[in-house]
């Protein structure tokens, strides 16, 4: 989802992974490989060494934007929970606002996440599923160019997954049918138990 010729933040980068390959690929002139905590950073660090792009990637010591520079042109924020992307989020607002992407990948709640973008008057540009090890993964690609708000079948839907309709999109509709489904089942049994228990303890208060 990175355009060409961004300057790319990777929030959380932990051993800078997303930015070395997209350096060595040619998608991306120059990174910032941001982490909260010193030990992945210093991993970080060798890594970036030792595929000699000290000159173009520059790990930072950084809870969220806190420390990352303004020329920044697209952000990545990629493998936590939807309430850590929201507010690292809210609190880089300043940040955001003059990027021309901001791509995240919540391991859960894709709703919210696309909620939020939604009632902020943020506009999605781009989504991908991604289905891997057993997991899909929803990614999201959005910028701060007022948009209306979203109905409310986009959001839990996504509005470009929904219009695309694509193969990976539909097995990802069929996995979370089928996980609800479970869910309702699980809860009729268990609302059936509940009764059976009552009606138990009423017979025995009628004895």
């Amino acid at each position: 989802m990175v355009k060409q010729g961004m300057i790319l933040a990777d929030i959380g980068t932990d051993h800078a992974f997303l930015p070395i390959m997209l350096v060595k690929d040619g998608t991306v002139p120059k990174a910032y490989a941001c982490d909260i905590t010193e030990g992945p950073l210093s991993i970080a660090k060798k890594n970036i060494a030792h595929e000699g792009l000290n000159d173009r990637i520059q790990p930072i010591l950084s809870d969220g934007f806190t420390h990352v520079p303004y020329d920044v042109q697209c952000a990545v924020i990629a493998g936590m929970g939807c309430d850590t992307i929201i507010s690292i989020l809210e609190r880089g607002m300043e940040h955001i606002t003059n990027m021309e992407q901001v791509i995240v990948e919540a391991n859960n709640e894709p709703e919210k996440m696309r909620k939020w973008i939604s009632d902020h008057g943020f506009t999605i540009l781009d989504e991908q599923v991604v289905h891997e090890r057993c997991h899909d993964y929803v990614i999201i690609c959005f910028n701060t160019t007022k948009h209306v708000p979203y109905t409310e079948e986009e959001i839990i839907l996504g509005p470009v997954l929904k219009e695309r309709n694509e193969p990976p999109f539909q097995d990802y509709c069929t996995h979370q049918r089928d996980k609800l489904a479970m869910i309702l089942s699980h809860r009729k049994d268990d609302e059936l138990e509940k009764r059976k228990l009552y009606f138990k303890q009423y017979a025995k208060q009628g004895m």
